[in-house]
């Protein structure tokens, strides 16, 4: 009641013209983090456009509900939010229906996710104002702790959203955000895989005659990482701050080159020396590659360099997420060939046990279900019917390294024409 109240009489101060509008929206938007969430209900007899109805009249509850993805495309391609100057990606969450007095409102619901935390945020609402001039949204704002009501009009179509963010803030984002860029970079996730092929495949040796330590598994994979770790962490440092800079076109295509060798190696060389060296120096190039990321996003002024450790903290948090989940399923699979007796029981729930937690993690990181179902879900169950028939090295190795093979030259490929290719689904 005191909403509606407040809503009246924001309305009634817009001028006798706002009391002839013939469209009003209703909604509310809260602040949450990096994130906004928006929620806003239309009347039936709004929705003519958004559905492409064939005249202008109220549309039925059923051609709502089946035509809502017209309208959460039609919302989010004209409600738009900038965060410090970026633009936060608009996601659809879901259409609903709730009856009203005479009709019915079609509730629509978006999340935009922004790449920083909201600081200093404007909403641009450009709904209906071609179809009704005198159209106004009456939004309730939720944000930093307070609420506020705003009316929308077409003379005031923005709506600024205002917070102050401590450099502890700042470190968060950054520290999630080379998180993400790791689970969202398919193609540093596939320079990962292509280092863990090997490594989950190489025997532990004990005794006088073991090898060195970089023949152990664990010891190759301590090997390879830590020197990838330390020398993607010097470039991004320095590309971060200005020292050096290189054509971000060229640097990519180097990188979608770096994987594409070593998934050569894995074929040619199942058994390569002093591969950390080889890490180390594709690890300069990869770290060129974070740095762009931060070049887009821009850093904050205030804890600089905390930003950029735990941008860097991030990234290396979410190499070890993806070495943790990885290398087991590979160990284990390493060590089950044709002669050997087929999975247990509970190595089989140990796989699935990986890849519901895989699936839980990257799911937070809006990746395609599609792409999350294939690599979570078919490509270990394929693998564990494969491998113990014909092999880790026949399966693993060589079939893993020639599709990792086959990807890099599809990037190579989009980052020298600078063209997506096969619709843009490789990232």
């Amino acid at each position: 009641m005191r909403r509606a109240l407040i809503l009246a009489c924001l309305v009634a101060m817009g001028g006798p013209a706002q009391a002839h509008q013939s469209s009003t929206v209703y909604g509310e938007v809260e602040v949450r983090g990096r994130a906004v969430h928006l929620t806003i209900q239309i009347a039936d007899g709004d929705l003519y456009e958004a559905l492409g109805l064939e005249r202008d009249r109220p549309a039925t509850e059923q051609e709502a509900l089946s035509g809502s993805d017209r309208v959460a495309a039609y919302v989010a391609a004209r409600i738009r939010l900038d965060n410090q100057g970026l633009p936060c990606a608009a996601r659809p969450v879901e259409g609903t229906i709730a009856p009203r007095s005479g009709g019915f409102f079609y509730v629509q619901r978006l999340r935009y996710s922004c790449p920083r935390s909201i600081e200093d945020a404007v909403l641009t609402y450009n709904l209906f104002f071609d179809l009704d001039p005198r159209h106004q949204a009456l939004l309730h704002v939720r944000a930093f702790g307070s609420e506020a009501e705003q009316v929308l009009r077409a003379s005031a179509r923005t709506l600024k959203l205002r917070g102050a963010l401590t450099r502890w803030d700042h470190a968060r984002d950054y520290l999630v955000l080379g998180i993400e860029h790791i689970f969202t970079g398919y193609d540093h996730v596939a320079f990962l895989f292509g280092l863990l092929l090997l490594a989950g495949g190489l025997r532990r040796e004990i005794g006088p005659t073991a090898r060195r330590l970089s023949s152990h598994p664990l010891g190759h994979l301590l090997g390879v990482v830590t020197s990838f770790t330390i020398a993607h962490s010097v470039t991004l440092l320095m590309a971060a701050l200005g020292w050096v800079a290189l054509p971000a076109r060229a640097v990519e295509a180097v990188i979608a080159l770096s994987i594409g060798y070593v998934a050569a190696e894995n074929l040619l060389r199942p058994q390569p020396q002093h591969r950390f060296l080889l890490t180390f120096g594709f690890g300069l190039v990869h770290g060129f590659g974070f740095a762009s990321v931060l070049r887009e996003i821009g850093l904050p002024k205030q804890g600089l360099l905390l930003s950029l450790f735990s941008f860097n903290l991030g990234v290396e948090l979410g190499q070890l997420l993806v070495v943790a989940l990885v290398f087991p399923i590979l160990h284990l699979l390493a060590h089950r060939g044709p002669s050997q007796a087929r999975l247990r029981l509970q190595e089989v729930l140990g796989v699935a046990v990986l890849c519901t937690v895989a699936l839980g993690l990257f799911s937070q990181f809006d990746l395609p279900w599609m792409h999350l179902l294939v690599l979570a879900g078919a490509v270990p169950a394929l693998l564990l019917y494969l491998v113990p028939r014909y092999g880790y090295d026949r399966c693993v190795r060589r079939g893993g390294s020639m599709v990792i093979l086959l990807l890099s030259m599809l990037w190579l490929v989009e980052r020298v024409l600078d063209r997506p290719l096969l619709g843009g689904i490789l990232g």
